[in-house]
């Protein structure tokens, strides 16, 4: 959705005698994947030389950076940025290499030329795909894992029972490892499935419990 900031839009004419405008356009989701490079396009169709941009990220960690690019009379074009050095800009567009969790956030571009600004907003999704296992644990019930991933990793069990305990520990690189355990001694196969956001179905693999001893089953 285009929303057009403006005293009128009647007269074609005003956009060449009116003071300039301000285009402000909705939100734009972009899915990148954590330790690839990820580009964020701000487009201004404009057939006008520009004359400066400027990039505001605002990280999902709350921190602000900024990376501005504008062109100095009798100074040439200078380029500001206090991001991070992964961060590059070609054009009217920004690489960020080898992409974290935390560059993830709404990052707002504004494009400004003789004509007026077209500010564009990106919600940028980082997603990171886990590691997942399933073995017998140290206690000796089964036990499912789902590491490194981003958002965290759903476990459930087939079949539901209620002494199924699942943890969720967050890492200090954003990562979630969850570990599901399954408490229960009846010597019957048990599924663990596995949903993310990175996966296009379910993972899922079975195992036997253990029977308990001196229990006949």
């Amino acid at each position: 959705m285009l929303l057009v900031l403006s005293s009128t839009l009647a007269a074609t004419s005003c956009l060449h005698l009116c003071s300039p405008l301000m285009l402000v356009y909705g939100v734009t989701v972009v899915v990148g994947r954590r330790g690839t490079s990820t580009v964020l396009q701000c487009e201004d169709h404009r057939e006008n030389r520009i004359t400066a941009i400027s990039w505001k990220f605002h990280h999902m960690n709350s921190y602000l950076c900024l990376f501005s690019y504008a062109v100095i009379y009798n100074e040439g074009p200078k380029i500001f940025t206090n991001c991070s050095t992964r961060i590059s800009l070609s054009n009217t567009s920004l690489t960020i290499q080898d992409t974290q969790i935390s560059d993830g956030g709404n990052h707002t571009c504004e494009i400004s030329n003789p004509m007026g600004t077209v500010i564009r907003t990106i919600n940028l999704q980082i997603l990171a795909q886990p590691f997942v296992s399933l073995d017998v644990g140290s206690s000796g019930f089964p036990e499912c894992k789902a590491i490194g991933g981003f958002p965290a990793a759903e476990i459930s069990w087939i079949p539901h029972s209620d002494t199924i305990h699942t943890t969720k520990i967050k890492k200090s690189n954003d990562t979630w490892t969850v570990i599901s355990t399954f408490h229960q001694w009846n010597g019957v196969t048990v599924t663990c499935f596995v949903s993310h956001p990175t996966f296009s179905n379910p993972w899922n693999s079975s195992i036997q419990t253990e029977k308990e001893v001196g229990k006949c089953i």
